[in-house]
């Protein structure tokens, strides 16, 4: 079940308790129901900036590829082929569980000149609603996965998701990371149809964008060399920079 499913069913038992609620509470429940809507959709939009200070945008004329939930030993590396073909850096947000095994893969990604950031250890899709020291605790563990390969890695962390909330917020504080989100969406792991994703992302993609992408999906290999050359036409640059 994911996130998005519980989020559901808590919204349909609230609906339903109104609608078994007397008039004179109703409204009681209403401000209710809205508070717990409200801080669930600012959860769930790490660009809201509700709970944590995330970086959002690169330099201006550049574009970020980003790429989440590596590293992958099939995909990963076509993709650095194709970056390093077009003398493109990025960021590569990795999940620690996955960093275990894929050691020389990692190094690759850091001696071709991209940045790297942790993506959690366990990218678990309750990982919301875990309290403060559980979230905080596989946060770090993520991180020291990355750290034991290439100690200067840095301190940037990407919500898994893009979910943010209070215990989230304190791990990284503790943990003293940077968020870093995104303001172009890819959707390339809900969405299989190759030539609409590269379309949307060509006309969504302006400059100054930090554009999320999953370096697990084999569609997202077949449309990075075509966005990549529709980008530097337009004479944008493709750095990995952040402000």
């Amino acid at each position: 079940m994911t996130k998005m499913h519980v989020v559901m069913i808590a919204v349909a038992i609230v609906a339903l308790a109104i609608l078994l609620t007397p008039v004179s509470n109703f409204y009681l429940l209403a401000l209710v129901l809205g508070i717990f809507l409200f801080f669930g959709a600012m959860s769930l939009r790490i660009g809201a900036q509700f709970f944590l200070n995330s970086i959002l945008t690169t330099s201006e004329g550049n574009v970020l590829l980003s790429f989440d939930d590596g590293p992958d030993p099939v995909n990963t590396p076509l993709i650095l082929d194709i970056l390093k073909k077009h003398n493109v850096t990025s960021v590569f947000f990795l999940i620690g569980k996955k960093v275990k095994g894929n050691e020389v893969l990692v190094r690759r990604i850091h001696e071709e000149g991209h940045l790297l950031g942790s993506h959690s250890f366990s990218h678990a899709p309750t990982m919301g609603f875990w309290n403060r020291e559980k979230t905080t605790a596989d946060i770090g563990d993520g991180h020291a996965e990355l750290l034991k390969i290439i100690p200067q890695a840095g301190n940037l962390y990407r919500p898994p998701f893009g979910v943010t909330n209070p215990a989230i917020a304190y791990a990284l504080k503790k943990c003293g990371f940077q968020s870093v989100g995104w303001t172009v969406r890819s959707f390339d792991t809900i969405r299989n149809e190759p030539v609409k994703m590269l379309n949307s992302l060509k006309r969504r993609i302006k400059g100054s964008d930090i554009v999320l992408m999953h370096d697990t999906q084999p569609h997202t290999i077949s449309i990075l060399d075509p966005l990549i050359l529709e980008l530097k036409k337009r004479k944008l640059t493709l750095k990995a920079e952040l402000n």
